[in-house]
C-alpha cells in the first residue's frame, strides 16, 4: 500500500483546516467574547455549530486526525511526525497568501529549517527501506 498520498493529503487537509478555523475564529471573536462575558456557553456552542467556515475547518481537522492515525498504524512515529510537520510550511504560505499575515525573515528561516529536516527524514526512511530489503535478500 502506497502511503505517499496519505501523507500528502494529511498535510494539505491539516493546513486548510487550520486556515478555515483561523478565518472563523477571527470573524466570530467579538460575538464569542460577548457570549463568554455573559457566561452563555449555549450561545457560544450555537454560534460555532452554525458557522460553515468553523464546521468546514473542524471537518478537515477530523479528516487529518483519521489520516494521521492511519499513517501511525503503518509507519514509524519517528517518520510520520516529522513528515507531517511539512504542514507548517504550507500553513505559513497559506497564512501569508490567504490571511495576509506578515511572516518575518526569521520565521521563514525556521520554516526552511523544517523543510530541510523533512527532506532529511524522508531520505533516511528511504535508506532504511533499501537496507532492510538488502538484508532480507541475504
Amino acid at each position: 500500500m502506497k502511503l505517499h498520498p496519505f501523507v500528502a493529503a494529511s498535510v494539505i487537509v491539516n493546513s486548510l483546516g487550520n486556515v478555515l478555523l483561523t478565518l472563523a475564529m477571527k470573524r466570530l471573536a467579538p460575538t464569542l467574547e460577548a457570549h463568554l462575558a455573559a457566561y452563555d456557553v449555549g450561545a457560544v456552542l450555537l454560534t460555532l455549530a452554525t458557522d460553515v467556515t468553523f464546521l468546514g475547518g473542524l471537518a478537515l481537522l477530523i479528516a487529518f486526525f483519521i489520516l494521521f492515525l492511519t499513517l501511525l498504524s503503518k509507519l514509524d512515529l519517528s517518520y510520520v511526525l516529522p513528515v507531517t510537520s511539512l504542514g507548517y510550511v504550507i500553513t505559513a504560505l497559506l497564512g501569508a497568501l490567504l490571511l495576509r499575515e506578515t511572516v518575518s525573515a526569521l520565521r521563514w528561516t525556521g520554516i526552511a529549517a523544517i523543510a530541510i529536516g523533512v527532506y532529511l527524514v524522508t531520505r533516511s526512511a528511504e535508506a532504511d527501506r533499501r537496507t532492510s530489503r538488502l538484508e532480507a535478500t541475504l
